[in-house]
C-alpha cells in the first residue's frame, strides 16, 4: 500500500510539470529564472543519483521526470530569451 501511495504522488508531482512546460512553450514571455532552472536541474539530478544508491524506484521516476520536465522548460526558456 505504501508504494502505491508513494507512485501516485510521484506521478502527479510529475504530471503537474506537463501543463507548466506547455504554458511556457505557448507563451511569448518566459519567465523561469536561468540560475533558478540550472540549480534547479542539478539538484535533481543529484537526487537520481542518491534514489538510485538507496534503491528507491519511486523517487527515481519521479526525479528522472521531473528532471526532464524541467530541463525541456529551461531549453525552449533559452532558446527563446
Amino acid at each position: 500500500m505504501v508504494f502505491i501511495m508513494g507512485l501516485i504522488g510521484a506521478i502527479l508531482v510529475a504530471l503537474s510539470w506537463i501543463p507548466q512546460t506547455f504554458a511556457i512553450i505557448k507563451k511569448e514571455k518566459i519567465n523561469i529564472d536561468i540560475k533558478f532552472g540550472v540549480m534547479y536541474i542539478i539538484g535533481g539530478i543529484l537526487l537520481i543519483i542518491y534514489s538510485i544508491q538507496i534503491k528507491d524506484i519511486i523517487f527515481l521516476i519521479l526525479n528522472l521526470l521531473v528532471v526532464i520536465m524541467s530541463s525541456t522548460s529551461l531549453i525552449y526558456s533559452i532558446k527563446k530569451s
